[in-house]
């Protein structure tokens, strides 16, 4: 089983963290107190809205689930007014092929557990046994997570951060 305790996803967050610092990219360990779980990184970019092409801004968090002990992807998507996409319209722009009934078991509105709004995200019920399909454990379990659950919400990372050796 795939598992982390707090102290592995908080370290695992920060290699994340200097791999994205020598890529130039702009992931950022967002801490709101010295808490467990109350940490989590954060990724930003802008993406054409699938529904209007309008351009929206989405704001990612790998936070640390303490119920099931692994990281789990949270995101909200703004447009321009600063409105947040509703559930239809997410699912419209971040998995449009996907059957209805699937979306509910997948990706659903949930609170973030650090800044108690409400987030669109995967559920982590599944994610330990997902992670450990991979037969050789990954020296970063949330570049592994992310690899994998991100390119369902166009968050992809660049191949280097699986070949980064330091």
């Amino acid at each position: 089983m795939t598992t982390l305790t707090w102290p592995e996803f908080l370290g695992q967050a920060k290699q994340l963290l200097e791999i994205s610092t020598r890529l130039g990219d702009n992931w950022i360990l967002y801490e709101k107190d010295d808490q467990e779980a109350n940490s989590f990184l954060k990724y930003t970019q802008k993406l054409r809205c699938g529904v209007s092409d309008d351009l929206i801004n989405v704001e990612y968090h790998i936070v640390y689930s303490i119920s099931y002990q692994v990281p789990v992807l949270y995101f909200q998507a703004h447009r321009s007014d600063g409105s947040l996409l509703d559930l239809e319209d997410t699912w419209k722009t971040f998995m449009p092929e996907t059957p209805r009934s699937e979306l509910y078991q997948m990706l659903t509105q949930m609170e973030h557990p650090t800044l108690f709004r409400p987030f669109m995200a995967f559920h982590p019920c599944r994610t330990t046994e997902i992670l450990s399909q991979f037969g050789k454990p990954s020296r970063n379990v949330l570049i592994t997570f992310i690899s994998l659950y991100g390119p369902y919400v166009q968050l992809n990372l660049a191949n280097a951060y699986g070949l980064d050796t330091h």
